[in-house]
């Protein structure tokens, strides 16, 4: 299952990880404040520069923040690509990743364009030392599983995505918006959704899936062709984009390559070899439908706006998964670590997080997400969204902490002394 097995000489100190999980939610709450504050309006269009603002702070607080922390974890131990200063590295990385989405997104949200200088070097810092060590360890890998296959293509979309994320910066500071700026805006978007993201969340499903719900493993094909023809085709849209060629054959080539993922995902989850109920299944469940279903909407542009495309594919798709995830990552990383240090009487992986709770966040956040897609029809629920969009983050991160706490007052005790957990 493992690239090399798992020892805690390859992982790196645990308050990693937690750290980039636990700052996530604090930007979802930002992000709920603005939906609530800000005319519906302004974050329905999606070139406002409330709305750019808004984006990133998902893109960048949730979705980087998560993706960052997780990485840390997942290159030493399903790739064997051991960070050698995991602290140093986690705390540049961490600290920029913060101070440079606050910057950039409130430089649009406030339009103080002071502020996008101050991004465009805290999230330069952030995103180079992060990719190009992760390029350097993973182009270095020997023993290439479709996972590592995967990630090594999702390093290189994330540096490719920061390039066109900082030419868009310096249009905005220099206000120098040539006929090129669009072309721009359309790829910083297909590598920062479709590569950076999509890459990584198809080659961690691929073991992901089968190890933690003893799943059916992806068909081969999925496993070792669609990352690299998913990649492929983010070069050739540049070239449709540049020369202005009709874009319909290659959206039909995405979506068809996106669904098949979806499906066998889901094939896999409902044909589980071990069939016990494990309510993050509804996280995965629920995110790779909305994806189906996002896509769907792409194809056949049922709206005028892409705000209800935008709230899928984000909240519905990505934020559930990566939820779903973090509610795996943090009590599996708790159990392995303490047991790794002699600890024989331990919660179970599932006792670490109370599912009653698990339950109730799920059914939040999924209401939340029926609110802002209604809040299109009718703006007043918009208020609901975000009200509840804020229950869920905060829902969110006490579940996490709570696990976190015992973990930590276990790891405190004598290794022979039950009573941290009674």
């Amino acid at each position: 299952m493992f690239n090399q097995g798992l020892s805690l000489d390859q992982a790196p100190p645990i308050n990693i990880p937690f750290r980039f999980f636990l700052s996530a939610p604090f930007f979802g709450v930002l992000i709920s404040f603005i939906f609530f504050f800000v005319p519906f309006n302004e974050l329905s269009n999606q070139y406002s520069h409330f709305a750019i603002g808004l984006i990133h702070l998902f893109t960048l607080g949730i979705l980087s923040m998560i993706i960052f922390g997780a990485m840390q974890q997942m290159m030493p131990v399903l790739a064997g690509a051991v960070i050698k200063k995991p602290i140093l590295f986690a705390n540049i990385v961490h600290t920029s990743l913060v101070l440079g989405t606050l910057f950039l997104s409130f430089s649009f949200i406030l339009e103080i364009k002071f502020l996008l200088h101050i991004a465009v070097l805290f999230l330069s810092i952030a995103f180079l030392t992060f990719f190009i060590l992760s390029i350097k360890l993973l182009f270095t890998v020997k023993y290439l599983t479709s996972t590592v296959k995967a990630m090594r293509l999702f390093s290189v979309a994330g540096i490719i995505t920061l390039c066109f994320g900082l030419y868009l910066a310096i249009s905005h500071i220099s206000l120098n918006f040539n006929e090129n700026y669009y072309i721009f805006v359309f790829l910083h978007i297909l590598f920062a959704l479709f590569g950076f993201t999509l890459l990584l969340i198809m080659g961690v499903s691929f073991q992901v899936i089968p190890m933690f719900y003893v799943a059916l493993d992806f068909p081969k094909f999925i496993q070792n062709k669609t990352p690299l023809i998913l990649f492929i085709l983010l070069f050739i849209s540049a070239v449709f984009f540049y020369f202005n060629i009709n874009f319909l054959i290659l959206k039909l080539a995405f979506i068809g390559l996106i669904i098949s993922f979806a499906f066998y995902g889901l094939k896999s989850l409902n044909n589980r070899r071990r069939p016990v109920f494990d309510a993050t299944l509804w996280y995965w469940k629920l995110s790779l439908s909305s994806l189906i279903v996002a896509m769907n909407f792409w194809l056949f542009d049922f709206f005028e706006s892409n705000y209800i495309l935008a709230i899928i594919f984000a909240f519905g798709f990505l934020y559930s998964l990566l939820q779903g995830m973090v509610y795996k990552i943090i009590p599996f990383l708790s159990w392995f670590h303490l047991s790794s240090k002699g600890y024989f009487k331990l919660p179970t992986i599932r006792e670490f997080i109370d599912e009653k709770y698990i339950k109730i966040h799920f059914f939040i956040h999924f209401i939340s997400i029926i609110f802002f897609v209604l809040s299109y029809f009718q703006n007043s629920f918009i208020y609901i969204a975000a009200v509840l969009f804020l229950a869920s983050n905060i829902l969110f991160f006490i579940n996490c902490l709570n696990a976190v706490r015992k973990y930590t007052a276990i790891a405190k005790t004598d290794p022979m002394d039950l009573s941290a957990f009674k």
